[in-house]
């Protein structure tokens, strides 16, 4: 009895051993994709916080590479103003400057969605050719680089108004200390 107590224990270690040892692949099959979701989206290409976001205008992290290098956005300066001591007249730049940006932001970002919805509705036609879709994936990419030049644009006009004191008060409140 008490070898065949060890006997089953020791297989089934090796049991536990040779599951675990399949690839996570074999497992994932079932999994249900992380796109799933988006089959009810009003662009299947995008989910619906892509497209208010882009409705919105938003930046969507687009102008990182400016504001991490000292270069703040309009709407951020608007939301510090106090702590940065704008003045009414830089404040009055500064907003005017969003709004541009904002206006022209949503409708690039109106122009995308209809790309992304032309791009869908190309593969549910179930014929979808390598030109058409090439056409408008590059079509798409360049629209995502104007939109993302609208935004890295404002934040150099934005700095244009801010004393180098005021730059980096800003990069303090915003955690962006070399």
């Amino acid at each position: 009895m008490n070898r065949i107590a060890v006997a089953s224990a020791w297989l089934g270690g090796v049991l536990l051993l040779a599951m675990g040892s399949m690839p996570a692949t074999a497992k994932q099959a079932h999994d249900p994709s992380s796109h799933a979701h988006s089959r009810g989206t009003e662009v299947a290409s995008l989910t619906d916080e892509e497209v208010r976001a882009l409705r919105l205008g938003e930046g969507m992290g687009l102008a990182r590479a400016a504001e991490l290098h000292h270069f703040p956005g309009p709407k951020h300066l608007l939301e510090l103003a106090s702590e940065l001591g704008l003045s009414d007249d830089q404040i009055a730049r500064i907003r005017a400057i969003h709004a541009r940006m904002k206006s022209e932001a949503v409708a690039k970002g109106e122009a995308i969605i209809m790309a992304e919805g032309h791009l869908a509705d190309l593969f549910a036609s179930g014929e979808p050719t390598a030109r058409e879709m090439t056409r408008v994936t590059g079509h798409l990419g360049a629209m995502r680089g104007q939109l993302q030049a609208i935004h890295l644009l404002a934040h150099i006009e934005a700095t244009r108004e801010l004393s180098a004191g005021q730059i980096r008060e800003y990069d303090r409140l915003r955690g962006y200390l070399n």
